[in-house]
């Protein structure tokens, strides 16, 4: 399963049909502790990842407009999150910083660096659901999308279902180099390829202009 790896959860991907654990009216896995909101869906996203025999906990105190750091209940006491937060640089203002309110849980669950070991990785998957929540709500408060140097030519890594939600947002006034970019995510969802992609020039800076717009995070 993707959250066993020890690999940046980025850079894993897994596509195929969502197994959903808990049936209509059944009782639910763990109580939100952030608020009675429903999720719409089991949190699978296409092309990334399968929520399989977990239950996403949505934040119903989330600052944005919609997650990318979602919580995944695997019982009443245990939740892990994709991406994994282990090593994440929304944790580096925490990491840095002693007194910081957050500081507890970062070294609680050994996440100020990518996990080295299979002991620090159950650590990162087995968080309490309110610590799991607290952590992810601080991370989209400094989540922003932006065109970078390296092979991906953004950070955060876009999810391919995200991309597709952010081509959809003005089509007509996507530019060719984007729209050359929404043809390739939905080719990659329909065939599924999906490794190695990478997003550079005008198409890049437009769709991390996009993403922060589906988002909700202001300029």
């Amino acid at each position: 399963m993707q959250r066993r790896t020890w690999r940046s959860a980025a850079a894993i991907t897994i596509i195929g049909s969502a197994f959903i654990l808990a049936c209509p009216g059944s009782a639910p896995l763990a109580v939100n502790p952030s608020g009675s909101c429903r999720a719409e869906g089991d949190g699978s996203r296409a092309g990334y990842h399968v929520a399989t025999n977990s239950e996403w906990l949505p934040d119903c105190q989330n600052p944005l407009e919609r997650e990318y750091f979602r919580v995944f209940a695997q019982s009443a006491t245990s939740t892990y999150m994709i991406p994994r937060p282990d090593g994440s640089p929304y944790l580096q203002p925490v990491c840095a910083d002693p007194s910081h309110a957050l500081r507890p849980l970062v070294d609680r669950y050994a996440l100020c660096d990518a996990a080295d070991s299979e002991a620090k990785v159950n650590l990162a998957n087995d968080m309490l659901p309110a610590d799991a929540l607290d952590l992810a709500r601080y991370m989209h408060g400094q989540l922003r999308f932006e065109v970078t140097d390296d092979f991906a030519g953004l950070s955060p890594y876009p999810f391919p279902s995200d991309i597709i939600d952010a081509c959809e947002l003005h089509p007509a006034e996507n530019s060719a180099e984007f729209e050359a970019i929404c043809k390739r995510e939905r080719d990659r969802l329909k065939s599924g390829f999906d490794i190695g992609f990478s997003y550079t020039g005008p198409g890049a800076v437009e769709l991390a202009t996009r993403l922060n717009e589906l988002y909700g995070i202001a300029d």
